[in-house]
């Protein structure tokens, strides 16, 4: 069971093929139409997908739901400010930041595998007592490691200027950057789902006793699978970072964890396609009744502001998914694959 299958590398392959395409197709459609709104908004849509597929690396092959991955974008992205921020802005937000960072500045591909590398090491100190409990102890962990970590971005004001966060960071993130981090962050997430530990973890999500007996080490593949997950989240943050400029801790808590999460159940837990789908199924609600928030006019009817139509509505469409398709709407399905 150590050797690599051509067969599922095969599949792995096509899948990969198949999603960049129709990514590409999607972003050089925006591109040509030329409307900024768009161009902004299948940019965030990218670096959602980045998230999701992220989570779904530990999630879908493990089948233990992780509420502490959001953590590891955090991670990523205060990494990625701190190494792209001009020196200059850094003496001004953060006169008490140690030296090597203070007069540091990177570019784009250094800050994304910063960030990648820090939430790394990050998710090796956290994962080595997390993977040795049982599913559900390690589920509600995860959610402890979330609050922790906020707590930490909160208060360690040094070096995240605490509540009032983070600015200056210079834009990196276009369209095709954006594009770019999404191919390369699901090649390797199909890659890791057809490796021999990618199936280990996979029989562990399914029989844990049964794997257990034909001698997979469950803490072992479980580890692993943070650790990637991890950081994968990290350099997705890092992502995120450049093209939002400026945030705070608040945008890596329990929002953030749901939406992505949300995501995830729509598209369906166990299949990378499924992470790609959900986002955009998500993103296309979010998109369309982000303007009725505001309150709307039908016929003689004025409807006021409704605060939180879009989580009510993603609410409501996670529920229906439960229902009618427990498993998302993918499923365990990659695109491209046999059913």
């Amino acid at each position: 069971m150590s050797n690599w299958s051509r067969r599922r590398l095969a599949v792995s392959g096509r899948t990969w093929l198949v999603l960049s395409l129709l990514l590409l197709l999607a972003g050089g459609g925006v591109w040509l139409w030329d409307d900024a709104n768009l161009i902004r908004i299948a940019t965030n849509f990218f670096l959602l997908c980045t998230l999701v597929v992220s989570l779904q690396v530990f999630v879908g092959n493990s089948g233990i739901v992780s509420f502490g991955h959001v953590a590891f974008f955090g991670v990523g992205a205060y990494t990625a400010a701190l190494l792209t921020i001009p020196p200059n802005v850094k003496e001004r937000a953060l006169p008490m930041l140690p030296a090597i960072l203070m007069n540091l500045e990177t570019g784009l591909v250094t800050a994304t595998l910063g960030g990648a590398l820090v939430a790394f090491l990050v998710a090796l100190l956290t994962g080595l007592a997390l993977a040795r409990m049982q599913e559900q102890a390690m589920a509600m962990a995860t959610l402890a490691l979330l609050v922790m970590m906020h707590a930490i971005f909160s208060n360690w004001e040094t070096v995240t200027r605490g509540t009032i966060g983070l600015y200056g960071i210079p834009r990196g993130i276009n369209l095709w950057v954006a594009l770019s981090g999404i191919i390369i962050i699901i090649g390797l997430a199909l890659l890791f789902k057809a490796s021999p530990t990618g199936l280990h973890l996979q029989a562990s999500r399914e029989q844990p006793l049964a794997a257990q007996t034909i001698g997979i080490n469950l803490v072992r593949v479980r580890l692993i699978g943070w650790l990637v997950s991890g950081a994968l989240m990290g350099s997705a943050g890092a992502l995120w970072a450049q093209n939002i400029l400026a945030f705070g801790p608040d945008q890596f808590y329990f929002v953030e964890t749901f939406t992505v999460l949300s995501m995830l159940v729509i598209g369906g837990l166990g299949s990378v396609s499924g992470a790609v789908v959900g986002a955009a199924v998500v993103t296309g609600v979010s998109e369309m009744l982000r303007d009725l928030e505001g309150g709307f006019t039908l016929g003689p009817l004025s409807i006021p502001e409704l605060p939180g139509l879009v989580q009510l509505a993603v609410a409501v469409l996670i529920m229906i998914i439960l229902i009618y398709r427990p498993e998302g709407l993918l499923g365990q399905r990659e695109v491209g694959g046999k059913r």
